[in-house]
């Protein structure tokens, strides 16, 4: 019997080995021994080279193939701070110079005919936004404060602020919503359910202290409005906390389930698009745990308690509040996409401010609201104050901001004076940084009338001043305020037409901004102040403005302290000498004139 085994290679003939009995084999001879071995060898090399074949292929699958993070190696908060910021760049470019725009939506246009202001009434404005200039809208809040992630009935539905974001974004605009994050309405299903029993679940979720009588108060604590900070609730025989009024219980933000709750909401909005948030009163996002009294100022009256009545070194701008404000960035900083951006409002010195930069992208800067009453000083000189100090708290690498108005706060032409409304816009968007317009400031508007002696901020949420028609063209009924007894002057179709209106000159100073590199990145250094003037430089590169603002109260003819030379003049909010090289220390200006100079062919000297 013998045993056949072929190679494909070789012939049939040359492979055939046939084993026979070992009585009867004879040796082979020496020419089938070079044939076995060519064989062998032939065997050898096709081996050799399939397993070189496959150690190359895996080499190169090695390299190609996407690599894994070992998530030890990469801890979740430094790969939401560093790689995923810097890989968005979400700060850079738009920010440094951007425009935004806030609207307080009850007062912006009305589309229904109800006399409130609503979604579809912004949508419908969204051409001008893109007119004027402005990156991105701010919205004040627009969600139930019952249910965080329902739109208000009163400024419409889900639907309207689905098409709204999108019509924004196909415009290149951001939105910009606003939030609360320290209280919710006294009706909230959260609150509703706290108050049932002092057992439940949702007790924690809010506030409760007992005091030892129904008019004994847990502690002195006073709300922002007036009033103690606490109130009774006679069905768990316990007071809640309320900074604001009692129909804003204060949330327990030290409470893992509520702050959980409030990351879902923001999930929520982000998911439907918005690029960014506006916290509002961080500075009273937590309490002393030990609840303790706080320390009395000399005008307190028990009888007729004020906020300014205490020292609120317990309640207000605590550190754990600017903890729990990072713990939101660094929540946001993780979100899938485009990193949203998230502003603060915060008020004080610019000491205690400018720590917000380290908890979030943007606190707001209020400055140019709040600190231009100081006695002693020319409204000029206020302003150098402010800016100077403001510009030295910043952390280096960080952008800053200008607010000029805001819903709290009165209009900017009855803070400092009518006819420096245009001074004001000058000095806003040729500063370094954003810049924040509250809605109508673009027109010029002014306070308006007000019957609520509750909320007399409301005459700085007055309907916005669309045309000279009925109700200013913001609605077809009655406005839920009335408007500015003025609109037939101050209105955006009359300024339209009108080159030197504070409209046209606003338009004018964002197109220069625009194209100017350094009124984008350029250095500030100041050049002058006296008690009527303030006037600074701004410089990138080869590129150099010189501005010069009127904010005395009669005009100026004076020599400007730190420079001299010639300029050519590219912007006048009195429009006589745009175009002309003038001499930059024999320039007149009317009370509240601005001009912007630019660095000519005979240049001016810094000295």
């Amino acid at each position: 019997m013998t045993n056949e085994v072929e190679f494909s290679s070789l012939t049939k003939d040359d492979a055939k080995i046939t084993f026979e009995d070992p009585s009867h084999i004879s040796k082979p001879s020496d020419e089938e021994i070079a044939q076995h071995r060519k064989t062998r060898l032939a065997l050898v090399v096709v081996f050799a080279a399939i397993v070189i074949v496959m150690v190359v292929a895996a080499v190169i699958i090695i390299i190609v193939a996407p690599k894994c993070d070992k998530k030890e190696e990469v801890p979740e908060e430094k790969k939401s701070d560093e790689t995923l910021k810097n890989e968005t760049l979400k700060q850079d470019e738009w920010l440094k110079h951007g425009i935004i725009y806030q609207v307080y939506p009850r007062s912006f246009k009305d589309s229904s005919g109800d006399g409130n202001g609503d979604l579809k009434g912004i949508l419908n404005k969204m051409d001008y936004f893109t007119e004027l200039g402005v990156q991105a809208v701010w919205l004040n809040p627009i969600y139930d404060m019952k249910n965080y992630t329902v739109i208000d009935s009163m400024f419409g539905t889900m639907e309207d602020f689905d098409k709204f974001i999108k019509e924004a974004h196909e415009k290149g605009i951001k939105v910009i919503m606003g939030f609360v994050p320290n209280h919710s309405s006294n009706e909230h299903p959260w609150f509703l359910k706290s108050k049932k029993d002092d057992k439940n679940s949702y007790r924690d979720y809010y506030i409760w202290k007992g005091g030892p009588a129904k008019n004994e108060t847990p502690n002195n604590w006073i709300s922002v409005f007036g009033g103690s900070a606490w109130t009774f609730d006679n069905a768990t025989k316990q007071f809640y906390l309320h900074q604001f009024s009692k129909e804003q219980p204060d949330l327990n933000l030290r409470n893992e389930k509520v702050k959980k709750e409030l990351q879902d909401v923001l999930k929520f909005w982000l998911a439907k698009g918005v690029d960014g948030f506006n916290f509002d009163a961080v500075q009273f996002l937590i309490e002393n745990e030990n609840f303790g009294d706080e320390t009395p100022n000399s005008n307190y009256n028990a009888s007729d308690l004020k906020y300014d009545m205490l020292k609120h070194t317990l309640t207000f701008d605590l550190d754990a509040s600017r903890a729990l404000v990072k713990e939101f960035q660094d929540f946001l900083n993780k979100q899938n996409g485009s990193l949203p951006i998230l502003f603060t409002e915060v008020e004080g010195p610019y000491d205690k401010t400018s720590k917000y930069y380290e908890v979030s992208d943007i606190p707001f800067n209020f400055g140019l609201i709040t600190k231009l009453n100081e006695q002693g000083m020319t409204l000029a000189q206020r302003i150098n104050k402010t800016v100077m100090e403001y510009l030295a708290s910043i952390p280096k690498g960080k952008i800053p901001n200008w607010v000029t108005g805001h819903d709290d706060h009165e209009r900017v032409g009855n803070r400092v004076g009518k006819e420096k409304r245009h001074a004001m816009n000058v000095l806003a968007l040729t500063l370094p940084g954003m810049v924040s317009t509250y809605y109508g400031e673009e027109i010029g508007m002014l306070n308006g009338k007000t019957t609520n002696p509750d909320d007399p901020m409301e005459s700085a949420r007055t309907p916005m001043q669309w045309n000279a028609e009925e109700s200013a063209g913001f609605s077809t009924d009655k406005p839920w305020l009335e408007v500015g007894s003025d609109y037939k002057s101050i209105n955006v179709a009359t300024e339209k037409t009108d080159k030197d209106s504070i409209y046209s000159k606003y338009k004018e100073l964002v197109g220069l901004r625009r194209n100017a590199s350094a009124l984008v990145e350029g250095v500030l250094k100041e050049v002058h102040t006296d008690l009527e003037v303030f006037s600074f430089i701004r410089s990138h590169e080869n590129q150099h403005f010189l501005i010069i603002i009127n904010f005395g109260d009669k005009s100026w003819n004076g020599d400007l302290d730190k420079i001299s030379g010639r300029g050519m003049v590219v912007f006048d909010t009195e429009s006589n000498m745009v175009g002309q090289e003038v001499d930059v220390n024999k320039i007149k200006l009317n009370s509240g004139q601005a001009v912007v100079l630019k660095n000519g062919k005979n240049k001016w000297h810094l000295q």
